[in-house]
């Protein structure tokens, strides 16, 4: 339910901020540990304002809908199932959202 929620939350935000393209990807990164990576064609998001992106209730936009806890609930989420969260420049020209996670076990 947890990673539905970080999934659902991380594709949200860059269906909201795309223009037209949204690129998602999960990969193994080792025995025991998977990645996400969520890309969007948007405006992006400058590198001096991602930290402040993933406080609770932290909006850069305020006239765009939306709570400001999207971001937030991915790293409280991931950090407490000992994950690290990464926003980046996309190659798709907007932010990319990656986010690393132990597998759970089988």
């Amino acid at each position: 339910q947890d990673l539905l929620e970080i999934a659902g939350n991380a594709m949200e935000n860059a269906c909201k901020w795309g223009r037209s393209r949204v690129r998602v990807r999960a990969a193994a990164t080792g025995p025991d540990r998977f990645r996400l990576t969520v890309e969007d064609d948007g405006p992006g998001l400058p590198p001096d304002r991602r930290d402040e992106v993933v406080r609770r209730g932290a909006r850069l936009d305020e006239n765009a809908p939306g709570s400001g806890l999207g971001l937030s609930i991915i790293d409280e989420l991931g950090r407490a199932y000992g994950g690290t969260l990464k926003l980046d420049d996309s190659a798709l020209g907007g932010l990319r959202l990656e986010i690393e996670l132990p597998q759970a076990a089988a």
